[in-house]
């Protein structure tokens, strides 16, 4: 299934308060204050697999399930959210930031 990495990027640019870029290989969040930059190499089977696991967690917690990218906002702003570093990499469906 492609990924239409365009609307990932706004998406996950709403739900994260980071700007997003993305191409075929990458998605690129950039923080300007303090000055930040985290590079995520994640296929577009990797992130199919991110969603389906998303829609199961909101489904056990009666929420409503959702094939919007912006469902990945939540794993990935916790995993943004207490990064300090200048410079991080997040590889797959593994989302901790290794600088």
């Amino acid at each position: 299934m492609a990924v239409d990495r365009m609307e990932l990027a706004k998406s996950l640019a709403e739900a994260t308060g980071w700007s997003v870029t993305a191409d075929a290989h990458r998605v690129t969040f950039t923080n300007d204050d303090p000055p930040q930059v985290v590079v995520w190499t994640v296929t577009d089977a990797e992130i199919g697999e991110l969603r389906y696991n998303e829609n199961l967690r909101a489904a056990r917690y009666e929420g409503s399930k959702t094939a919007e990218p912006g469902v990945l906002g939540l794993p990935l702003g916790e995993a943004l959210g207490p990064f300090e570093g200048s410079r991080g990499y997040m590889h797959g469906t593994d989302l901790s930031i290794r600088e």
